[in-house]
């Protein structure tokens, strides 16, 4: 068991390594064989260790205040260990590799879960799922099994069950273009609101913005993502392609890069590269850098259509935009005919450890209460009372703004957020659960206490969003796919930036890839296929 981490660690195990482990596609088997039995008396767990990303507060925002009040609102003793996030998952693998070191509660993405699951490090929780307060509470809202089935994977003895938790939806990516743009270039905007347009439409409209504007329309994060459901941020390109493995409509595990749909969608990249439609520089481009060309008010680097994350980006970007002085109206689209669907991503999600000395325990009252529909939910969704959030009568004052101190005064009762800890110019707006992303609601039909807060851009956006998207699913883990994923990823985003660059045709980025790595696949496949 710990070899295989060991190994996987000594490649430089990061998510780029293993973006091959999930795909989108779905799974028929619900049923699975729990790891705890529902007759057994379950007690409060002494003192437990916890390992999470920044996805939770900061220790330098605020996370000592979060701390102290989860512990008084849940009577748990527990100890956190916050590794740096860009070197996340490489300290999770260390820790991993000695039961002295190993969490007994660990946040995990979906590319690290299927891996870690199929290794036997982590507990099956799918009884005390079964068995919870959450989910006999009648809170949960319509998505909920969705997904929550795609957290079925694979344990190490192959039998498929839940070993990990997701207190809400894994969000995507939807498609925003600025109406400026579109007026700009003649576009009617009734045209493109609300329709489902095809490609040759879309694509008509970018061609027409970039002969207005005389530069690209789109500048991307990558050709392709780093992780699960990689397609997107450009899905109007992509369309039903398939980055890795995944299971087909005969039932069979197919690579899906070797496809002709990938080979279409390579060509469609380079040809709006070679149009200028999609910037050259999104070869290198990190989000940061995407973003930042959105925001740009230089006429010569700003770009008029972005994909990105749905929800509460949708109102990130818009105040971005009106910051910076830009018109910040946007048109989030409908995904495209040949799409059909956004691809939502598994969630991120809590898993204990085989280290832990009372899963049972650590499950009920611990994950089991992150959606209390009360004050344990609250603070998961918002942070510390007092710290990132108040109810009290006060006025509120934003430092370090470039048109002086910004201040807002707010009445007894009054939910709203305060200037986060560590950027004192800022707003806080979420801890680790997004409250428009929650998988349960408030007890007792009550409204979520920071409902007044939530932008209704962001509110619609994720609406939008939960109407227009399917959930992702991981595939199997197999010994030959953890050791082979490297090679053949590398092979993989080496062809996508040759083909959109123009440096290889499709046909010979294809010959390369099965020159280079088609053996390695079929050695996966005939794992999967077994």
């Amino acid at each position: 068991m710990k070899k295989t981490i060991k190994k996987l660690t000594a490649v430089g195990l990061t998510l780029t390594s293993v973006m091959g482990l999930v795909a989108c596609g779905s799974s028929n088997d619900s049923n699975a064989a729990g790891g705890s039995s529902s007759s057994k008396e379950v007690t409060k767990p002494d003192k437990f260790t916890i390992m999470c990303d920044s996805t939770v507060v900061t220790e330098t925002n605020g996370a000592a205040a979060f701390y102290e009040q989860l512990k008084t609102a849940t009577g748990l003793d527990f100890q956190w260990t916050r590794p740096d996030h860009s070197g996340y998952y490489d300290a999770v693998a260390n820790a991993f590799n000695s039961d002295e070191t190993m969490p007994d509660v660990v946040l995990l993405s979906s590319d690290y879960y299927a891996l870690y699951a199929s290794n036997g490090f982590l507990w099956n929780m799918t009884d005390a799922w079964n068995s919870s307060e959450t989910k006999k509470s009648g809170r949960l809202i319509s998505t909920a099994d969705n997904v929550l089935s795609a957290l079925m994977v694979n344990g190490e003895d192959g039998t498929k069950a839940m070993y990990g938790f997701s207190p809400y939806r894994g969000n995507g990516c939807c498609t925003y273009i600025k109406k400026a743009w579109l007026d700009a270039a003649g576009i009617n905007t009734a045209d493109v609101e609300g329709k489902t347009l095809d490609f040759n439409t879309y694509y008509g409209y970018l061609k027409q913005m970039a002969a207005n504007k005389g530069h690209y329309v789109i500048s991307a994060p990558g050709f392709i993502s780093n992780e699960a459901p990689y397609t997107n941020y450009l899905p109007e390109f992509y369309q039903q392609a398939s980055y890795t493995f995944y299971k087909n409509s005969s039932g069979q595990y197919v690579d899906g890069f070797a496809e002709d749909k990938m080979k279409e969608a390579l060509q469609r990249i380079q040809t709006a590269v070679n149009d200028g439609i999609i910037d050259k520089e999104s070869v290198n481009n990190s989000t940061s850098n995407a973003r930042d060309k959105f925001y740009s008010t230089d006429a010569g680097s700003e770009s008029g259509v972005f994909t990105y994350w749905a929800g509460t980006w949708a109102n990130t970007l818009k105040t971005q935009l009106a910051t910076k002085g830009l018109d910040n109206e946007l048109i989030a689209i409908k995904p495209i005919t040949e799409l059909g669907t956004y691809v939502e991503r598994i969630a991120p999600c809590w898993c204990i450890t085989t280290a832990a000395k009372n899963p049972e325990g650590i499950f009920k009252y611990f994950i089991d209460t992150m959606l209390d529909g009360g004050d344990v939910q609250t603070l998961w969704e918002y942070g510390a009372k007092g710290t990132h959030w108040d109810t009290k009568a006060e006025t509120v004052t934003l430092a370090k703004d470039d048109e002086g101190k910004k201040t807002k005064t707010y009445e007894e009762g009054q939910f709203h957020f305060l200037p986060q800890p560590e950027s004192p110019d800022k707003l806080m707006s979420k801890n680790h659960i997004d409250p428009i992303l929650a998988l349960a609601k408030f007890q007792d039909g009550k409204e979520d206490p920071g409902a007044s807060a939530m932008t209704e851009t962001a509110k619609a956006n994720g609406d939008f969003f939960a109407e227009n998207s399917t959930v992702a699913v991981p595939l199997p883990m197999t010994t030959a796919l953890s050791e082979n994923i490297t090679d053949i990823n590398t092979a993989r985003n080496y062809v996508i930036s040759q083909v959109a660059l123009g440096y290889m045709t499709v046909d010979e980025g294809m010959n390369y890839y099965k020159t280079t790595v088609g053996s390695l696949a079929d050695t996966v496949l005939k794992s999967l296929n077994k």
